[in-house]
């Protein structure tokens, strides 16, 4: 019975040595907004259009499992075949990232690499939903949407 009782007293050596052990470590967390940390070049952070490469086939809306991705009609494309005039019209995709996932689907599926993830470290937090909507030129990099003539910043 003496010696359950000297056990029972001795019982909290075992969590403190694991304590101690972390004791002398550096630490390991980081002041957040100051200091960031760099992230892994495999990292999903948020999807990145290059609209020089997008060729507005629309997959990267038909892959994605959420439905978050609509593809907006920004112009139209003229190409001059022979003695005919063919008319395109040319479409961005638009993310919701509210909805998304960050499965990847839609950044597999675009066929020219057009679609693809950033590696800066994304945050989410917004004040209203609206906010984590993401047209065509916010997701190319623009401050604001280019004018019909052009698509430059």
């Amino acid at each position: 019975m003496m010696l359950k009782q000297k056990l029972k007293n001795l019982s909290h050596l075992l969590p403190m040595s694991v304590t101690f052990k972390h004791l002398f470590k550096p630490p390991i967390t980081i002041q957040y907004p100051e200091q960031r940390d760099v992230m892994k070049p495999r990292y999903r952070g948020r999807q990145r259009l290059d609209v020089k490469k997008c060729i507005s086939c629309g997959s990267c809306a038909r892959a994605c499992p959420n439905a978050t991705i609509e593809m907006k009609v920004v112009g139209i494309e003229e190409k001059k075949v022979k003695d005919r005039i063919i008319k395109k019209e040319k479409k961005h995709p638009e993310i919701y990232l509210g909805r998304c996932m960050f499965c990847g689907l839609c950044v597999e599926a675009c066929p020219t690499g057009a679609l693809t993830w950033d590696n800066e470290v994304i945050e989410l937090a917004e004040y209203s939903r609206e906010e984590l909507f993401y047209p065509w030129w916010k997701l190319a990099g623009y401050e604001r949407e280019p004018e019909q003539g052009g698509e430059t910043q």
